[in-house]
């Protein structure tokens, strides 16, 4: 886990969860100070309504470790209803130097009994200087820095990764919907008459995209461009740069990895988008998504891999990195 965020995947807790609203259990993470809002802390070990995968909101595998948060991030249309987590980073970032800012999330699998089933848009993430405070229920209106802006609902975990330059020392995160139902789209997915937009949550991740210092031109003009792959840990070797221009040169993003075992690499813009997923390896990104060709500027590289462990479980590793797509 990175230097910026010490619990999140909410593997460390104080204690195991035995109900549901047991936030608090999750070491280092809040409910944004509310005298009322109770995600919830699920655990495979867990008893009663909040242990995985069959919890009362749905049937959920986690992303990543034993445990996951819920939260119904909010309530039908007009309700207003909310709730938040939130904590205090490890590490204040550092103003102007990129980050890599991801999270999973589903809404698993719908259960006929459960009240869920609403999803929403504008699900984002805030970063401030000093802590935001909830008032009962309440929306928080502030701005949140990172946001999604379409409706997302979905039975399997879905990645979020995006690329945040902050202008200030940041030391607080607080996820969750901000502003009131007025201007946001909240629709029915799943279920007759469902109350709640609740999703599920694991394996935050706060990292450097440039850890060495460099900096990354805003402009770059295709016709001076040197691509020379980075190097992640002897593992990978990741161009800088690439130029989908159809000259037959440099014209697919393709790692290249020294790992024989199965490896997955993602691709996102700034704004959290996954442009390109792929695990056949020697196709490589051709700059393009949904069949138009992608903007030029900063795109984030996300390689997952799998090791073997000594019991013979598998472990999930993870690299990010930075690149340019020039035109």
């Amino acid at each position: 886990m990175c230097a910026q965020l010490s619990n999140g995947s909410f593997e460390v807790i104080s204690s195991m969860p035995n109900g549901l609203g047991q936030w608090q259990r999750a070491t280092g993470w809040s409910n944004a100070g509310s005298n009322e809002s109770t995600p919830d802390l699920l655990h495979y070990d867990a008893i009663s309504s909040c242990d995985l995968p069959e919890t009362s909101m749905g049937l959920v595998q986690s992303f990543d470790g034993d445990a996951v948060m819920g939260l119904a991030i909010c309530g039908r249309p007009s309700t207003n209803v909310r709730e938040y987590i939130s904590t205090r980073l490890a590490e204040p970032l550092v103003a102007g130097k990129p980050y890599a800012i991801g999270f999973r999330m589903t809404n698993g699998s719908h259960l006929p009994t459960s009240q869920a089933g609403l999803a929403v848009n504008g699900i984002g993430v805030h970063f401030g200087m000093s802590p935001l405070v909830q008032q009962g229920t309440n929306p928080i209106i502030a701005e949140p820095q990172l946001k999604i802006e379409s409706t997302v609902y979905s039975s399997e975990w879905q990645t979020f990764l995006f690329t945040f330059y902050p202008q200030e020392s940041y030391e607080y995160l607080t996820f969750g919907l901000f502003g009131e139902d007025a201007d946001k789209s909240i629709q029915i997915f799943r279920g007759a008459n469902p109350s709640v937009a609740y999703y599920f949550l694991d394996y935050f991740t706060i990292e450097p995209l440039l850890p060495n210092g460099e900096v990354i031109e805003e402009e770059i003009d295709s016709s001076k461009v040197v691509v020379e792959p980075t190097l992640s840990d002897s593992q990978f070797f990741i161009p800088n740069t690439f130029t989908p221009n159809g000259d037959g040169n440099n014209d697919r993003f393709i790692p290249v990895s020294m790992i024989e075992k199965e490896w997955l690499v993602e691709i996102f813009s700034q704004w959290g988008t996954r442009v390109y997923a792929s695990n056949q390896l020697t196709n490589g990104w051709d700059g393009s998504f949904e069949g138009l060709p992608c903007s030029p500027g900063g795109y984030v590289w996300q390689i997952t891999y799998w090791t073997e462990l000594a019991n013979g479980k598998k472990q999930r590793n993870e690299k990010r990195g930075m690149f340019h797509l020039v035109r």
